[in-house]
């Protein structure tokens, strides 16, 4: 089997900028950093594939220089093989294509965007473009589509083991159900319009 071009020689820790050698220092660099970048997303991000991989840049920018690029190794979990190499930018290509032509989502209620959604998020993770941080970058996207579609996510909702579920199961059995509730889930209500008195004005 060949060396992992993104770990360090003899270890499984990533390459990284603070060139942290050790596992555990590093995963906690890691979530301390995008942590932070996943609550300040930036505004306006274009449901695309460029789009996606900014998000990836935006969240893991400070911790690896190959953050937002396609990763160049193949990834297996549990035995199976995410999409390999050669096919991930094809597969991107047409994934953002099929929610482009649907209008990226608008005009869905709260149940039909949470299955739409779930359908295409569990396609992405399929498709794993990134070496590391799939998983997030899929949550600050989902976040990104919901707003374009005129809902709104909140990610505290969100259990992690509940997801982590979903994204298995949905790649291991081709089953989007359990990510659509945990889409629905954390999908928040609007807020009910207040009475407005005489001439519109609000009381």
């Amino acid at each position: 089997m060949s060396e992992d071009p993104y770990v360090y020689p003899g270890t499984d820790v990533l390459i990284n900028k603070e060139d942290i050698r050790d596992r555990d220092e590093l995963e906690a660099f890691e979530r301390l950093v995008t942590a932070n970048r996943m609550e300040h997303l930036p505004r306006r991000v274009p449901i695309t594939g460029a789009g996606y991989r900014r998000l990836h840049r935006h969240i893991f920018g400070p911790v690896y220089a190959w953050a937002g690029q396609d990763r160049t190794v193949n990834l297996a979990k549990g035995g199976s093989l995410f999409c390999l190499v050669p096919h991930i930018a094809g597969q991107m290509a047409q994934r953002f294509a099929a929610i482009r032509a649907e209008n990226g989502l608008r005009g869905l209620t709260r149940e039909a965007f949470a299955a739409r959604a779930a359908e295409h998020l569990c396609e992405i993770n399929a498709i794993h473009p990134f070496r590391e941080g799939n998983g997030r970058t899929l949550r600050a996207f989902l976040v990104c589509l919901a707003g374009t579609a005129g809902h709104r996510v909140a990610l505290e909702r969100i259990d992690p083991a509940g997801w982590n579920e979903a994204s298995v199961g949905s790649f291991r059995q081709g089953d989007y159900e359990a990510m659509r509730r945990v889409i629905l889930d954390a999908l928040v209500e609007p807020a009910p319009k207040r009475p407005t008195g005489r001439g519109g004005q609000r009381r």
